[in-house]
């Protein structure tokens, strides 16, 4: 990731990272670990910073793909009857939800495009960066492979 003109300076280091996916720089994995679980209030704060997180990471991806590549959209999931919601990208979907197994809470995520056997989690609020980018790039290669 280099700095290219002043202009730079004025983008996040995520601004950077979307826009060195997009010119085909390699990019890292996702971090996820194995959903734990936790009391409803501890689970719900856990998942409502990942909801509202996903705005800035979202609003700072697509200013970076502009004329360069598909949007990532922000959707809230409704009618289900649980808090979630869908980062999207073309047909590629994250989804991040609260789950309950014995009265236990947890936050899990699944992607359309990389199915789990077990339940996961993001293994911290920087990993909806690492989402988004290997969102980014799986439309970029099949954009253009």
């Amino acid at each position: 990731m280099t700095i290219e003109s002043q202009r730079d300076v004025v983008f996040t280091p995520f601004m950077l990272r979307v826009r060195a996916a997009l010119d085909g720089e390699q990019t890292q994995g996702v971090r996820l670990r194995p959903s734990t679980p936790h009391k409803v209030a501890t689970a719900t704060d856990e998942w409502f910073y990942l909801r509202c997180r996903s705005e800035q990471v979202i609003a700072e991806a697509n200013a970076m793909t502009a004329g360069r590549g598909s949007p990532i959209d922000l959707e809230d999931e409704v009618g289900t009857g649980r808090l979630a919601f869908t980062l999207r990208c073309r047909e590629r979907i994250t989804r991040i939800w609260l789950g309950c197994d014995d009265h236990k809470w947890h936050v899990e995520l699944d992607r359309s495009y990389a199915p789990s056997h077990e339940a996961v989690e993001p293994e911290d609020p920087d990993t909806l960066e690492d989402l988004v980018i290997e969102l980014l790039d799986q439309s970029r290669s099949r954009e253009h492979g």
